[in-house]
């Protein structure tokens, strides 16, 4: 076995629990099926693939060690639906450092860069974002909020969150990264945001079509800096509050150029319980946006993907 499948192995062992095999459990079957699967491709290592050619485009995304093995599907299923790679960029929450990282996510063929927790929060400070600095040593969400910002400063950046998989390539909806001076979001069905924030700030982020902020694209400014501030400092009151994370996010891009096509993402929640659920592909999307409660339809997806890849190429 090569060193990068046992790094994977290594990094993602699960002890079976051999009670998702009792029929008499009382466990919903969907997520009976979607704990097997996460079973299954914990053990399913990746060999290394072969290269694409490269888009030039920075794919930012973050997550804790906790995260990884959603990471690896979410990478695995980009390779095999776009056409071109993007640089991966990768921030690390401060559970786990590059030297940890590189070896299990050595399959991948193109650019992967890691940003460490403090080198955001140096970025920040440097760049004078005394509320940023305080939002991103406070908690994740202002984390992912630093970063987006920090970074989309400098280059075309496409945030996606880790628990999202690809169905088909996003290029030509996405559109060429110099139109991209003003943030774009994606639509849910829910309103998940922090009501009083968004009264203050942006109040259309109450009224449908809601804001996901789960992608987000952009080359340029997030907010003014005045707004930005405000709203961060507000957000500071409870930091660990992914509503205050959310409802800054909406309102970039309800102030921005405002939401993607609505195909580019499903954050949908009609089928969580359902044996036969959604087909992406079938529907039209391009990805799919699986939050906190849908992560059984992950890694059903997600080992439906690589069975689909180990029949076309006889793994």
């Amino acid at each position: 076995m090569d060193s990068t499948s046992n790094a994977q192995r290594e990094a993602f062992k699960l002890k079976f629990a051999a009670g998702l095999l009792n029929p008499f459990s009382g466990m919903n079957v969907s997520v009976r099926l979607g704990q097997l699967a996460l079973n299954v491709l914990s053990r399913w290592s990746i060999k290394p693939l072969p290269p694409k050619s490269e888009s030039g485009l920075n794919y930012l995304t973050i997550g804790g060690r906790t995260h990884w093995l959603m990471l690896r599907e979410s990478m695995f299923s980009l390779y095999r639906s776009w056409k071109k790679l993007p640089t991966i960029t990768v921030v690390s929450d401060g559970s786990w450092s590059a030297a940890d990282f590189y070896p299990v996510f050595s399959w991948w063929p193109g650019k992967i860069n890691v940003l460490l927790r403090e080198q955001v929060i140096a970025e920040a400070d440097a760049a004078g974002e005394r509320e940023l600095v305080q939002y991103a040593e406070a908690s994740a969400w202002g984390l992912k909020v630093a970063s987006i910002v920090l970074l989309a400063r400098r280059e075309p950046v496409l945030f996606v969150d880790a628990d999202i998989l690809w169905f088909a390539d996003p290029a030509d909806v996405l559109g060429p990264s110099d139109c991209w001076a003003k943030p774009r979001g994606v639509r849910e069905s829910n309103c998940y945001q922090h009501r009083d924030m968004a009264l203050r700030f942006c109040p259309q982020v109450l009224e449908p079509p809601f804001v996901n902020g789960g992608i987000l694209a952009l080359h340029g400014e997030f907010l003014t800096a005045e707004t930005l501030r405000a709203m961060v400092h507000e957000a500071l009151a409870d930091p660990k509050d992914g509503a205050f994370e959310q409802t800054i996010i909406a309102s970039a891009v309800h102030r921005g150029a405002g939401l993607l096509p609505g195909n580019i993402s499903c954050v949908e929640f009609d089928d969580i319980d359902r044996f036969c659920h959604r087909n992406m592909k079938r529907e039209g999307y391009y990805s799919r946006h699986y939050v906190n409660w849908m992560r059984h339809l992950f890694y059903r997806d997600a080992f439906k993907l690589r069975l689909q890849r180990s029949h076309a190429h006889r793994w």
